[in-house]
């Protein structure tokens, strides 16, 4: 308290410097203030390294999922660009879209918040997910050509290109997982992170993309 009564600090101790403790303890006190309001008019602000962290996360977090709307929207454009096609644009994005929702659908399924590591690591989601269906839908889309036949096109996909993206994908994925052994949980996150994203993308670009080509061909259909 200050010798004119006018300031005072509060000191709160923690045993935990957990993010959403501190959110917790930082709601409590503000419903209190909110239904046990003061006689006087008094202004409270919070400090500390653990609110500091808070304001932070947020900033970074709401940004980061502006940032991943914004890059998504410009993928799907360059998509476009790339195939010359709107068709090819919106098949190329649907492994992307998939991906996403299953692994982030699966981090809130679990319980795992959106903290600071998977905020940074969604936009590496964008170019990992669309890398795969890239190289299918162009390598298809060549032998569609050579064989004039979606059917054989995609036959012919089955041999070489997609045993290289499931390769791709294997490799790629177990190069992540000794990150599961770090005694640091962001690197663990990191790595079932990437891990399941180069698995996810590669499974649906493999099943998806060929089903979703057969059934956007009248040819392939009859």
């Amino acid at each position: 308290m200050t010798k004119d009564y006018q300031k005072s600090l509060l000191w709160l101790q923690m045993t935990s410097g957990d993010n959403q403790h501190t959110s917790e303890v930082v709601q409590w006190v503000e419903q209190y203030m909110a239904t046990n309001p003061p006689p006087l008019a008094i202004d409270v602000n919070w400090a500390g390294k653990s609110y500091l962290n808070i304001v932070w996360q947020d900033a970074m977090v709401s940004g980061m999922l502006d940032s991943l709307l914004s890059s998504f929207a410009i993928v799907f454009l360059m998509m476009v660009i790339l195939f010359r096609s709107v068709k090819y644009g919106i098949l190329a994005m649907l492994p992307l879209t998939f991906t996403i929702t299953m692994i982030y659908g699966a981090i809130g399924w679990f319980g795992k918040s959106y903290d600071m590591p998977i905020a940074v690591l969604s936009a590496l989601t964008l170019g990992l997910s669309i890398d795969f269906a890239i190289h299918f839908l162009q390598r298809a889309r060549e032998l569609e050509k050579e064989t004039a036949s979606l059917l054989l096109a995609l036959d012919s996909m089955f041999q070489e290109p997609s045993k290289a993206i499931a390769r791709n994908a294997i490799v790629i994925a177990v190069g992540f997982t000794p990150l599961l052994l770090s005694p640091l949980v962001p690197y663990v996150t990191v790595g079932l992170f990437l891990a399941g994203i180069m698995a996810m993308s590669a499974f649906v670009t493999l099943v998806l993309l060929p089903a979703l080509l057969k059934f956007t061909s009248p040819k392939a259909m009859k």
